[in-house]
């Protein structure tokens, strides 16, 4: 792979923020200026993008999981939990949801230090599912099967929390973008490659680990965190649902795997096909059908993803551009 394809932007750095300038100034304007449905459309964009971008930097590392529900689950009962029973307010209860779901991470990566490819996702597998069952298992903390509803006194305008998590994921893809600049991102590749032959290079595999499934789980728990307060309500199967796991892998292996714009634009696709299916059909359970057969199809006609196949239609256009300005130059 070169660069390009590993930073999935050419683009300058201050071409790319002014890139994601524009895109906060959206964030801020679209919720304000849009309709109930444009404000929940926003929430669900943000959300979809944030998991995406999360699912996509452990996978960078080589971490495929397939329990990525765990990190939202518990963002979303600690930013609960601390509203319900400190009376923390919506913006203050988001950093400890973060704080847990980065230290579960970061747990799970020494928990899981020597396990490699299919057997590390399945240990985050497992963990999700355990995790819903002590949630069903403890009612006087999480209400159990029941459920949960959020202090109503305390829950903000859905404006705000639209408009939170739209500006979130904008900054998680500008984290994402200025990592891709740094020695990190070149360590995380080559243990992906070969966590053996990284170590020669003297590149702690652990150390890393630990990072990147720390970052990647507050990232997810963020998400989660914010849209309990936006949905007010919530029960183990809610929390640790397969459909978020399922959603944080979609966007990045239909978008592009391990680029920068691929998590995005994968995760907007994602949005439009769970929308054109709930019109189609009317029910919002066919999007997974639909899910599965456009993965089959991009998978077999489309390995880069959609970002990967544009780049790839515009190579001789932009191959041609670089000969004329070369030409010119010359001449």
């Amino acid at each position: 792979m070169n660069a390009n394809r590993e930073s999935g932007s050419p683009t300058s750095l201050p071409i790319a923020l002014l890139c994601y300038g524009a895109a906060a100034v959206a964030a801020v304007a679209l919720p304000l200026a849009g309709s109930p449905l444009a404000v929940n459309l926003m929430l669900r964009a943000g959300s979809i993008v944030m998991l995406a971008i999360s699912w996509n930097l452990a996978a960078n590392a080589g971490l495929i999981s397939l329990g990525h529900s765990t990190f939202w689950g518990l963002g979303s009962y600690a930013a609960l939990l601390m509203g319900n029973r400190f009376g923390w307010p919506f913006l203050p209860s988001i950093l400890p949801a973060m704080a847990l779901g980065a230290a579960v991470a970061a747990l799970l990566a020494v928990i899981t230090g020597r396990l490699r490819g299919i057997y590390f996702a399945i240990a985050t597998l497992a963990l999700s599912e355990g995790l819903r069952v002590i949630a069903v298992m403890l009612p006087d903390l999480t209400g159990g099967g029941a459920g949960l509803f959020i202090d109503q006194t305390l829950r903000p305008e859905p404006r705000l929390t639209a408009i939170v998590t739209a500006l979130g994921a904008v900054c998680f893809a500008l984290l994402a973008h200025l990592l891709s600049r740094t020695p990190f991102h070149y360590a995380c590749r080559a243990m992906r490659n070969n966590e053996h032959a990284s170590q020669m290079l003297g590149i702690n595999p652990l150390r890393f680990r630990i990072t990147v499934l720390a970052l990647s789980g507050a990232i997810a728990a963020f998400a989660g965190g914010v849209n309990i307060w936006y949905g007010g309500f919530l029960d183990p199967d809610i929390g640790f649902d397969l459909h978020i796991t399922i959603l944080a892998q979609i966007g990045p292996i239909l978008g592009g795997i391990h680029t920068l714009a691929g998590p995005i634009i994968g995760g907007l696709a994602t949005l439009l096909i769970a929308e054109l299916t709930r019109m189609w059909f009317g029910e919002q359970g066919y999007s997974l059908l639909v899910y599965g057969a456009i993965l089959i199809v991009s998978i077999m006609y489309m390995p880069n993803g959609i970002y990967g196949t544009l780049r790839r239609l515009c190579a001789p256009w932009t191959k041609r551009r670089a000969a004329a300005k070369t030409a010119l130059v010359a001449s």
